[in-house]
């Protein structure tokens, strides 16, 4: 059980300095939503690391650095994840969106095409507006009447379904 005078002290402090690690990661992460789930793993560590903390110095920096070193984290894990997927599923939608021409046997090609029918209507114009027609986020923000960080987020989220719709179906090619 921890100390309650310990835990008070810690309490206090994160409440006090809250606002400046939460905007702190956003400036690292230009991302509210990962700057909050950051903030949330932060929380823990400071916690878990708070006997290693001198009352009396300064909590603020102390806390900005653990927040420093978890925002790397994230991003490497962000990157590492990222690298392995954007670059094959964007060379797969910008060249069936584009209408290039492939072998019949590229079976990344045929899976994405069959999972670009899946999504509904909206995703596919999403996806249509940004990977075939080559525009830019913030555009395709202003033409949807959307934030350009929704529209983000929902990239994102389309990548990852087709992600595993392709994953899933040349698994099973494999299977036959």
């Amino acid at each position: 059980m921890p100390d309650p005078a310990r835990y008070n002290e810690f309490v206090t402090l994160l409440q006090r300095h809250t606002g400046r690690l939460l905007n702190y990661l956003n400036a690292l992460l230009l991302n509210w939503d990962d700057a909050e789930d950051v903030f949330q793993e932060c929380c823990l560590v400071l916690w878990s690391r708070f006997d290693e903390f001198q009352s009396g110095t300064n909590f603020i920096a102390w806390a900005l650095r653990i927040a420093q070193h978890k925002a790397l984290d994230f991003k490497k894990a962000q990157a590492r994840r990222q690298a392995f997927f954007n670059r094959r599923l964007q060379d797969l939608l910008i060249a069936e969106l584009a209408d290039m021409r492939h072998p019949a046997d590229d079976e990344g090609l045929a899976a994405l095409a069959d999972c670009i029918e899946k999504l509904s209507e909206g995703d596919r114009r999403l996806i249509q507006l940004c990977y075939g027609e080559g525009v830019r986020v913030r555009e395709a923000a202003v033409q949807l009447g959307r934030s350009p960080q929704s529209v983000h987020n929902s990239l994102r989220r389309i990548r990852l379904v087709l992600l595993g719709c392709i994953e899933r179906a040349l698994n099973q090619e494999q299977r036959r």
